[in-house]
C-alpha cells in the first residue's frame, strides 16, 4: 500500500511539475511578447512586432488544441451516459461539447436523442413538450448540416411518429433512412411500428419478417416473431 502511494505521489508530482513548467513558460513568453510590443511600438521596430506573432500563435494553438481535446472528453462522457440510459447527464455533456463545437451535427443528434428519451420520463406534459421541442430542434439542425445521414432521419421519424403520433410524416422519414440502409434492423423496427400505428397490419408484418430473416440475435428474432403473432391475432 505504501509503495502504491509513493508511486502515485511520484506520478502526481511529475504531472504537477510539467503543468507548472508550462505555466511559467507561457508567462515568460507573454512578458517577452509584451516587451517586444513596447519596443516595436515605441521604436518603430517592425521586426520586434513580427517576432511577437510566433509567440502569440504558439499560445493560441495550445488553447485550440486544449479546446479540441476537451470537446472530445465531453463527447465520450455524453456517449457513455447515453449508453447507460443516464439521459440527463448525456444532455449535459453533449451541451458542454457543443459549446466548443456548436455546429457539429453529430453532437446535435446526440443531444436530440437525449432530450427525446428525457421526454418519456417527464414529470408533466409541459416538461414533456419542452423536451420534445428541444429534441426536434436539435435533430432538425443535424439534418440541415448532414442531410445524407440516415440515422438523423430515423431519429426524427421515431420522434415524430412513436412519440408525437405524426405517422404519415414519420413513415416518409423512415423510408428515407431505409433507402440508404435497407437492412438496418433498428430502422425496420421503427417502420414496423409506424405501419402498425397507421393500421397497415400486413406491411408491419412484412417489416417484422424481414427483421427475423436478418437478425442474428435470438432475442431480436423472438421480439419480432412475438409482434407478428400479436398482429395476426388482432387481424383475426
Amino acid at each position: 500500500m505504501k509503495k502504491f502511494l509513493k508511486i502515485s505521489l511520484f506520478v502526481f508530482s511529475c504531472f504537477f511539475l510539467m503543468s507548472c513548467d508550462q505555466v511559467f513558460k507561457n508567462r515568460f513568453n507573454l512578458n517577452r511578447a509584451y516587451n517586444l510590443y513596447e519596443k516595436g511600438k515605441n521604436e518603430d521596430d517592425d521586426k520586434a512586432l513580427l517576432d511577437i506573432t510566433d509567440t502569440y500563435n504558439d499560445i493560441i494553438n495550445q488553447k485550440i488544441y486544449a479546446q479540441d481535446r476537451l470537446g472530445a472528453v465531453y463527447r465520450v462522457l455524453a456517449e457513455r451516459s447515453l449508453a447507460k440510459k443516464q439521459y440527463a447527464y448525456a444532455a449535459k455533456y453533449f451541451t458542454e461539447a457543443l459549446k466548443i463545437l456548436p455546429n457539429s451535427p453529430y453532437l446535435r443528434y446526440g443531444l436530440g436523442l437525449s432530450y427525446a428519451n428525457l421526454a418519456e420520463s417527464a414529470d408533466n406534459e409541459t416538461q414533456k413538450t419542452n423536451f420534445l421541442s428541444r429534441a426536434e430542434n436539435n435533430i432538425q439542425f443535424a439534418i440541415s448540416k448532414d442531410p445524407q445521414n440516415p440515422n438523423y432521419y430515423a431519429a426524427l421519424s421515431s420522434l415524430r411518429g412513436i412519440q408525437q403520433n405524426y405517422y404519415e410524416e414519420a413513415l416518409s422519414l423512415i423510408n428515407k433512412s431505409l433507402e440508404t440502409d435497407p437492412n438496418n434492423i433498428d430502422y425496420l423496427f421503427i417502420l414496423a411500428r409506424i405501419q402498425y400505428s397507421l393500421g397497415n397490419g400486413k406491411e408491419s408484418i412484412e417489416a417484422y419478417r424481414k427483421i427475423v430473416s436478418l437478425a442474428k440475435e435470438n432475442n431480436i428474432k423472438q421480439t419480432a416473431l412475438n409482434n407478428i403473432n400479436q398482429i395476426i391475432n388482432q387481424m383475426n
